[in-house]
């Protein structure tokens, strides 16, 4: 077992107990005949939350102590799911009992002498596991109850004074030459007899889109007829691109083919002198490149498209082509494509002062460990992460808890391995009752277009958050973590490709392959065209289908463990 299985246990145990709690106390209790063991179980689960902050803690340190605490974390998530899906059962079985026409009455009532036969002892098996965990976080890992962290003044309507519907409150660090080195590609009349492609390019988390952002808000550029803004993701499809660049300019919906779009798309370009962002382009195929700019080649000149991507060699396969050889369509000078090397530790704690004091706040005595924490590795993304987490535990303790702890996550040769530890860091210092909502998130692929209020829906339906709780304000903290984002005004992915209120999320592909490592043993991708590869673990929770294709049968396709 290692520490990724370790991570979400307190999630998970804090979950479970507050489930138990909420349907020991509703009514549907009342005609269990387990009544009094469920609230067992709750009390149960109740003694382990009180040690979970004391496990998490150990937990971080670093060789084989440490290992021993996930271990004993890792048993504990396990046995967590095993009570959930006996709560589930009951649960079921008394919706079912309710709902069963008379016809149906002796499936219903075979059914619950079957539960009457199974369900005592699987309750007596669990209670076994939870004593056999507690008594080993006692007596063997001498875990003791501690008081949950203290947090920091910035409460959720402190947090909302500083949301402005697209991000926080917060200016743009480091990044003021590249930014005018940009308007200034934009709008140069040397560049106006063709269409010019500028590059962005740098690592994941380093401020990309968010330089780009804030070239669109300035006034200066905006002499073009159509800005638009495509997320593209590691998904290239170009008749998705081709379908969002015609659903903002025609502000509707479009029924075209193939053949019939590229024309409807010519014909609109040729309109206007547009903007285009490309926001995070991985396609490296020359020849898909080339139909991109043969799609995008018929917009007036002084037409701009920028694109950002963390590889260079996009950058140099967009130069080459027919296209670029005859100066039609092609990237500006190397000279002046904009290369964002890392911020410094300066600019680093800038922005993580922004999301952690409030303009009267008493700095003393944090300024100090905050520098030290802020030699983060230069990303925004990780800054503006640890940032959030820090305004909630603001003593000298936490966060020389934060600067000291160190995570390994074994993996081998990961696309920024290190920034990937440096994000789990921020992860573990979430609150809790944030952390399931946000590694859940995983379920969906990269690229993916969440609406707000349907994310929501099924996080109370998975029992993550409960009714009449604001699930805005988990959408708050995770957008004030930088860990989702309000897209621009169009976006390719499996959602509409049109923004709308109300807003939209994406994830950052670096925060999604965080997600997906937490939950790597919970979390499992089916394919249909590829079954050999399928490994259902035991705990497996969330299951990702692809190509399915609404197959009623699909479930069936899938071995209970």
């Amino acid at each position: 077992m290692s520490v990724l299985g370790a991570v979400i246990a307190g999630a998970v145990g804090k979950q479970v107990v507050t489930k138990l709690g909420k349907y020991a106390a509703s009514e549907i209790t009342l005609q269990w005949r387990y009544r009094e063991d469920v609230l067992d179980l709750g009390e149960k689960m109740k003694d382990l939350e009180a040690v979970l902050l004391d496990a998490d803690d150990k937990s971080r340190r670093v060789g084989e102590g440490g290992r021993l605490y996930q271990q004993w974390l890792t048993k504990l998530k396990r046995v967590s799911y095993d009570v959930e899906d006996m709560i589930d059962e009951l649960d079921a079985n008394e919706l079912i009992k309710k709902s069963q026409s008379k016809v149906n009455l002796w499936i219903s009532r075979n059914n619950q002498l079957l539960q009457r036969k199974t369900m005592p002892h699987k309750m007596k098996k669990v209670m076994k596991k939870i004593d056999a965990i507690k008594e080993e976080g006692r007596m063997v890992l001498n875990l003791v109850p501690q008081e949950a962290r203290g947090e920091g003044s910035r409460n959720s309507e402190t947090f909302a004074a500083n949301w402005n519907g697209c991000g926080m409150k917060t200016g743009m660090v480091g990044r003021d030459m590249e930014k005018e080195k940009i308007i200034s590609l934009l709008l140069t009349s040397e560049a106006n007899q063709d269409i010019s492609i500028i590059p962005v390019v740098g690592l994941g988390g380093i401020g990309k889109t968010t330089l780009v952002e804030s070239v669109l808000t300035e006034k200066r550029v905006s002499v073009f007829d159509a800005s638009i803004w495509i997320n593209v993701s590691e998904q290239f499809d170009l008749h998705k691109i081709a379908s969002a660049i015609l659903r903002r300019m025609m502000d509707g919906t479009i029924n075209h083919d193939n053949c019939d779009l590229q024309q409807v798309l010519k014909k609109e370009l040729a309109k206007r002198r547009y903007l285009i962002v490309l926001d995070d382009l991985w396609e490296e195929d020359g020849n898909n490149l080339e139909r991109l700019k043969e799609m995008l080649q018929h917009g007036r000149k002084g037409s701009r498209i920028i694109v950002t991507t963390r590889n260079l060699g996009v950058v140099q396969q967009l130069r080459t082509g027919f296209l670029a050889n005859q100066r039609k369509i092609c990237p500006v000078p190397e000279s002046d494509i904009i290369d964002l090397g890392v911020l410094e530790p300066g600019d680093c704690w800038e922005l993580i002062k922004q999301r952690t004091f409030g303009p009267d706040d008493d700095h003393n005595g944090l300024e100090e460990i905050g520098k030290q924490i802020a030699e983060c590795g230069g990303l925004p993304l990780v800054a503006n992460a640890l940032g959030q987490g820090m305004s909630e535990i603001r003593t000298v303790g936490a966060w020389k808890d934060i600067r000291d702890t160190k995570f390994d996550l074994g993996l081998r040769e990961v696309y920024q391995k290190k920034t990937l530890e440096r994000l789990m860091l921020s992860y573990c210092y979430m609150k809790l009752e944030f952390k399931m909502c946000f590694t859940y998130l995983a379920a969906f692929p990269k690229g993916f277009v969440m609406d707000k209020n349907r994310l929501i829906q099924q996080w109370n339906a998975l029992g993550y958050i409960y009714p009449g709780y604001d699930g805005q304000r988990c959408i708050n903290y995770l957008l004030g973590m930088s860990f989702l984002r309000i897209p621009g005004t169009a976006s390719v992915g499996p959602r509409p490709l049109h923004y709308k209120s109300p807003p939209e999320l994406v994830m950052h592909d670096l925060v999604h392959d965080l997600a997906s490592i937490i939950v790597a043993d919970d979390f499992v991708v089916l394919d249909a065209t590829n079954r050999t590869s399928w490994k259902i673990a035991r705990y497996s929770r969330h299951a990702q289908l692809i190509n399915f294709k609404n197959d009623p049968k699909v479930f069936k396709y899938i071995s209970r463990k």
